[in-house]
């Protein structure tokens, strides 16, 4: 990790949002072992709320690579497959203020699309990290999904947020449906967010990088590893029975 990358960590908390150890850990490391290892492509986030991932995600860009940030800002408020709850938490969201803490920390901007998830066209771009984080309806986390995978380089890793929560099943539902339908090689695991790849391939690619950072666990049809929250963890391995 790069000290730009520590000194933001450092200072996370200043940006409102939600962005847990272990997932700033894993971003950082994946970022880094596909900088390390010369893996190539621009970066996707959907759902930015006010930047505290994609400041992350902004320190493992390469000069000719971009990050393209794709939100509603403001316009949560008329999306009709968000529930009412939710809209009201991200009501009064300006793209002027993740433009203010994104400021704080890059010189280059990201590239902005204030557009619903459906909408946005990434022409021929080839992306090797990506972060879905917008609606977390069914209907919204599939088309994202399949979105992603289109565009996915090779190596490439999506980042899934909110795929275990009781309050949004649709995240869940639509992952493990893309999983069953041998779309997405999921192959790490936090609380909150599920990673995953395009292809068995990638899947034992990205194993190997993270088997020394969590517990590891064996599922029937693959294996993922668990990254744990806390300051310690340790590895075990199990095998899961039908």
């Amino acid at each position: 990790m790069t000290d730009p990358w520590i000194l933001y960590t450092e200072q996370m908390d200043k940006v409102d949002g939600w962005f847990f150890e272990a997932d700033v850990e894993l971003f950082s490391n994946l970022l880094a072992c596909q900088t390390a290892e010369n893996i190539r492509g621009d970066l996707l986030e959907i759902g930015a709320y006010e930047g505290k991932s994609a400041i992350l995600m902004g320190y493992g860009l390469r000069d000719e690579e971009e990050l393209v940030i794709c939100d509603l800002f403001s316009a949560v408020s008329d999306h009709a497959d968000i529930s009412l709850i939710p809209r009201q938490q991200y009501s009064g969201l300006e793209q002027e203020q993740f433009l203010a803490n994104w400021d704080r920390f890059h010189t280059r901007r990201p590239t902005l699309e204030v557009c619903e998830s459906s909408e946005l066209d990434l022409g021929d771009r080839l992306l090797r990290f990506i972060h879905i984080d917008g609606c977390h309806s069914y209907q919204c986390v599939a088309k994202d999904i399949s979105l992603a995978v289109t565009h996915t380089a090779k190596r490439g890793v999506i980042a899934m947020d909110d795929y275990r929560g009781v309050t949004t099943p649709g995240v869940g539902a639509a992952v493990w449906q893309a999983v069953g339908n041998g779309v997405l090689f999921p192959f790490a695991a936090t609380y909150m967010k599920i990673y995953a790849c395009t292809s068995a391939a990638d899947q034992k690619y990205w194993l190997e990088r993270v088997r020394d950072r969590g517990d590891i666990y064996a599922f029937p049809d693959f294996e993922v590893a668990v990254i744990s929250q806390g300051p310690a963890t340790q590895i075990h391995h199990s095998t899961a029975e039908h």
